[in-house]
């Protein structure tokens, strides 16, 4: 594994979440926006395993790193989230609703499981190779319709990987609280190919990745990575993150998958001048988005329809 170019992609993302939030402070955004900070390797590495040619990603309402991980372009992010007409979706689908390539996702929670189930379905009856990857998070996993998601992917052998995102906190509510059981054993009774990692453990966590992606893409079935992960972050930009205990929250800080990158990188040099060079890109993005023009709703349907 590329530790370098690991590293580079997620302080991109991490430096966007930065800027993100010093935005809402000063007013230069509206609405909410749910930030990725401290599980920047999850999307990371999922789209160094998978191949953009033929596979489709849906995400999640905590998507800009999954975004920025795709696409590389904090720009387009920027100006979407700014609601300028340079964004993704010109600008209206904002921080949760973003369509790009073959990556898409909206603000319904673990909605996108359920349509990337179907767009696994389409993929088999089109006798196509491609995979489907499917974000979620723990409080997403306890909808209704996302077992029954994981039922029909099962029952019917599609191609589709679901990433879980497990950050034990469904807003301000533990895991421990409100779900029984284990996700393992939800999963597996359901005779879906299990795989599970720590995020501060990067190799682990590609390799249980990798091999999910290289189960489902070889038998077109499902299959499933769970990520123990945690968010250095609140659930959205108005979260003071109270509920979690100062003992914890000082062992997340301790064990930050940027730490542990940076150790494994070992170049102080290498680290400090992708900083530099990063935050300025960030800085340079939303000072032109800001300049980007808006558009209202004739002219973006006129856009879509040609």
């Amino acid at each position: 594994m590329d530790y370098k170019k690991i590293y580079k992609d997620c302080y991109l993302i991490r430096a966007f979440e930065k800027m993100v939030e010093k935005k809402f402070e000063l007013g230069k955004m509206r609405g909410t926006t749910h930030g990725c900070i401290g599980q920047e390797i999850n999307a990371v590495l999922v789209m160094e395993n998978i191949n953009k040619d033929t596979d489709y990603v849906t995400g999640t309402h905590r998507c800009h790193g999954q975004v920025l991980a795709y696409t590389h372009n904090p720009y387009k992010l920027a100006c979407e989230m700014m609601g300028r007409a340079d964004g993704f979706n010109c600008g209206m689908g904002g921080s949760q609703h973003i369509k790009t390539e073959k990556y898409i996702t909206n603000g319904v929670t673990g909605g996108m499981a359920a349509v990337g189930t179907g767009m696994a379905l389409s993929l088999k009856k089109r006798d196509d190779k491609g995979i489907v990857i499917s974000f979620l998070g723990d409080g997403g996993f306890q909808e209704g319709y996302v077992y029954e998601t994981f039922n029909i992917a099962s029952s019917m052998s599609l191609p589709i990987v679901y990433v879980l995102e497990n950050n034990h906190y469904a807003m301000s509510t533990p895991t421990s609280s409100y779900s029984s059981g284990t996700f393992e054993n939800k999963v597996k009774a359901l005779n879906i190919a299990y795989f599970q990692a720590l995020s501060t453990d990067v190799d682990s966590l590609n390799d249980a990745i990798s091999s999910a992606v290289a189960y489902t893409r070889n038998n077109r079935c499902p299959s499933f990575v769970h990520i123990d992960t945690f968010r250095l972050c609140g659930h959205s930009k108005s979260d003071d993150m109270a509920y979690i205990p100062e003992n914890e929250k000082n062992d997340n800080i301790r064990n930050d998958p940027m730490l542990v990158l940076e150790k494994k990188i070992n170049d102080d040099a290498f680290i400090e001048k992708i900083k530099d060079e990063i935050n300025c890109s960030i800085e340079k993005a939303f000072d032109d988005a800001d300049e980007c023009k808006q558009i209202g709703i004739t002219e973006y349907k006129n856009i879509i329809s040609k």
